[in-house]
Order: C-alpha cells, then structure tokens, then sequence
C-alpha cells in the first residue's frame, strides 16, 4: 500500500491553497446545527484491514458499548477530505473525519472547521487529565492555525533515514552527524527511492536546505513572490547536492523508473542499505521485510548547524462547522484519547502518537527519541499548508527533474525563481 499519512498525500495534493482557514466556534459542543444526540458519522482516511483502521475500529466499539453513542464510521481511505468537501458548507456528510495537517489547512475553506480548543479541558474518559495534558503543548501548537484547533492531532510521522540494525550496527551509537559523514557512508553503499513518488524526492532537498539554512527558509523562498530569495548561495548548494546523489551513482539501479513499492522493497530485502522515509515505514514494510529486520533510524544529517529538527507532520481529527452531532464527535474525541486506545493503537500500528506516555513499539522506538532530543518542524516547512497549488505546480515538477538527474542545480534554481515568479504575477 502506499503511505498511511503525510508522504504521498503532501505529495499529490492538487487543491489550490486557500487563506489560514477561518474556524466557527469554541468547541463547546453548542451553537448552531449541532444536536448532542445519541450518534455520530464518522469518515476515516483509513481503508478497512489496514492497522490503522483495526485499532480504531475496537476502539469505537468499546465507546459505543460505554456510551451508548452509535458511531456510523466509514473507512473511506485518504481521499476523504475531498469527497467531504463539497458538503462542508451546507450539511456535512460527516460530523467528524480525521487527516494530516496540510489537507486541513490547505483544503477545508474558511469557516469550514470547528475550533476544537474548548475540547483541550474535556477530561480524558476514566481518566483525571484532560485532553490538553496528555497532548504535549509543542504538538498542540504544531497543528494550531492562528492560535486555535481545527484539528485535534492523535499521531504524528516523522521524517529519518532508516536501516537495517542488524546490517549496521555500528550506526546505533555513531550515526553520520554531518552531511560529509553521511556522504562518505553511502558512497560505499545505495540509497533507496521509489521516484516516482513527488513527496519522497521533495524531502531530499528540502531537507538540505533546512540543514543550512535553518526552519522557515524554504517556507520563506516559496513565498518570496519575487523569486529573489532563491538567489542565496545556500540554496543552490543544497541543489548541487541533490544533483551530486543523483548523477553520481548514489541511487540504487532503476531509482528514477521505478514504481512504488519497488524501491522500498528492495530496501526491506537488503539489496538497498538506506531510505529517506516517513515514520509509517515499519508497519509498511513489515509484509516483506527480510528475516531478522531491524528497524532503525538516525536523523538527516546536519549541514552547517549543530543539529537538525526532525520533519514532522501531525494527522488527527476534525469536527465540520455546520456538523449535526458536534457534542457527540467531541466526546468521541476525548474517549480515543485514553491511554488504553493510544496504547492499542501504538502496538498495532508502531506509530509515534501524540500522547506520549504510551509504551512504545520498538520499530518506533529511534525516531521517538529523536524527536525528544532535537524537536520537530512542520513537514515540507509547512508549504504544502500554505501554497499547496505553488507545490504541485512549480516545485514538485522541478525537483522530480532534479531528483531523477534531468535537471542540473543551477538550471534548477533558475527555472525555480522564474517560474516561481510567473505564478505569482498570474495572481495565484
């Protein structure tokens, strides 16, 4: 299957950015359209048989027995966001779905998503803490617009170069900490890519120019209507980069042909070494990886700091304006986000969750403490957010000819600048 979350969805998200979304009311549960009621729909990204979708479903289950409140829930899979978005306006086809971030922001229009920040008090079922202390306060402000909740985040995946524990073990305690490190260990071994995949290219140089430059430089250049800020120096270095793995052999054979999954298999069979990927690639790779796989991880490199944040982007649930069933949907929301439904769904997924006091798996147990030690940044420097139609239209083209070898670092910056600043002048 393809990625679970952020990856490919950030990827080929096609919808045009709209304003900061504008959020209805105080997630008190009161207010126009809603009912309390004794049910609630609930649309999930998730598909049915996927971990992801096993876990929740028990979980729903035990609610309803507890509560009473039938959940009407329909796996409907990652385009859920775009089937309910046509409804949200008038009579939502959901009270509540769940999604990454960057769909939350980018694709629900203004007032279109109801603040959940009055559910931050709610106390968590059979529990003394709320909502708000289980929910690490850098997390909740992650996944804030303008200081309020469209969007309760339940898990998080975050960007790392994965291996083989059992292939590497040395890199447990020496991980390469600079880029010229990390180039001297690939160059005797391959890195696996499946380029076909947008996103999956785009974390290679996003991720070198945030080594450099810091969080908020790419999302500053995307937004320079001039295109002037793609002329610092930093910028293209990060290019030649990219370039530098592409044409110098450094991609595992058939990189820039293959078709997801290929590439990742290759990886998971050890006839690749390392792969830049979401936090989600245990559970997905778990079907085909060799015997013996140990899951590991270290962090992109750092290139120029001490050390780099880990790309990170938050999924979690969302409760429609005009929703019927708002009360019903908010105390779903506070019953998941019990220790024994966090900790189900850790164990089935090996996920890194929001709340994070659950035991954690141990496929996952590297990024966590990556995260703990060096902080989190939005996923893609948050553009995907906040110019997604800039994303799918300028960058992703480029740089998949970047990635792939079609392009070189400078004629990369030029394109990037000047077509960067036609879209602009069009008025998008």
């Amino acid at each position: 299957m393809k990625s679970p979350i952020a990856g490919r969805i950030t990827a080929t998200c096609t919808a045009a950015a709209l304003a900061a979304t504008a959020l209805a009311g105080c997630g008190s549960g009161s207010g126009a359209g809603s009912s309390a009621g004794k049910e609630l729909t609930y649309w999930s990204m998730w598909k049915d048989g996927e971990p992801q979708q096993t876990a929740l479903k028990a979980s729903i289950a035990e609610f309803t027995q507890q509560t009473g409140i039938k959940v009407n829930v329909q796996w409907q899979g990652r385009d859920v966001l775009t089937k309910l978005q046509p409804t949200l306006m008038n009579s939502p086809a959901a009270d509540l779905i769940d999604n990454p971030y960057n769909n939350v922001k980018s694709k629900i229009p203004a007032g279109g998503a109801e603040d959940l920040g009055g559910v931050l008090g709610q106390k968590v079922s059979g529990e003394d803490k709320t909502v708000g202390e289980v929910i690490p306060e850098d997390l909740q402000k992650l996944a804030a617009v303008d200081g309020k909740h469209p969007m309760l985040p339940y898990v998080i995946t975050c960007n790392s170069i994965w291996y083989n524990g059992a292939r590497f073990p040395q890199l447990a305690k020496n991980p390469p900490a600079t880029w010229q490190a990390f180039q001297q260990l690939v160059g005797k071994q391959k890195l696996a890519l499946d380029a076909d995949i947008p996103g999956y290219n785009a974390s290679w140089y996003i991720s070198l120019v945030i080594a450099k430059l810091g969080v908020g430089s790419f999302h500053q250049a995307a937004a320079d209507k001039t295109g002037a800020t793609w002329d610092k120096p930093q910028y293209a270095a990060a290019a030649a980069q990219v370039e530098q793995l592409a044409k110098g052999g450094y991609f595992a054979d058939g990189y820039n042909a293959s078709k997801f999954p290929a590439m990742q298999q290759k990886w998971a069979t050890n006839k690749a070494d390392f792969i830049l990927m979401g936090s989600w690639l245990p559970s997905e790779a778990k079907t085909y990886a060799a015997e013996g796989f140990q899951y590991r991880t270290f962090n992109f490199p750092a290139d120029g700091s001490p050390s780099t944040p880990v790309a990170c982007q938050p999924s979690g649930w969302v409760v429609p304006a005009k929703a019927e069933h708002k009360p019903a949907a908010e105390q779903l929301i506070a019953f998941l986000y019990g220790k024994k439904q966090m900790q189900s769904y850790e164990d089935a997924t090996a996920s890194l969750m929001a709340r994070q006091d659950v035991s954690v798996a141990p496929a996952a147990a590297d990024i966590a403490a990556l995260v703990k030690k060096n902080g989190t940044y939005m996923n893609a420097d948050g553009v995907t957010a906040d110019f997604s139609d800039w994303w799918t239209k300028v960058f992703l083209p480029l740089d998949d000819q970047l990635v792939t070898g079609k392009l070189s670092a400078a004629d990369f910056i030029g394109k990037l600048k000047s077509q960067s600043a036609d879209y602009w002048k069009r008025g998008q």
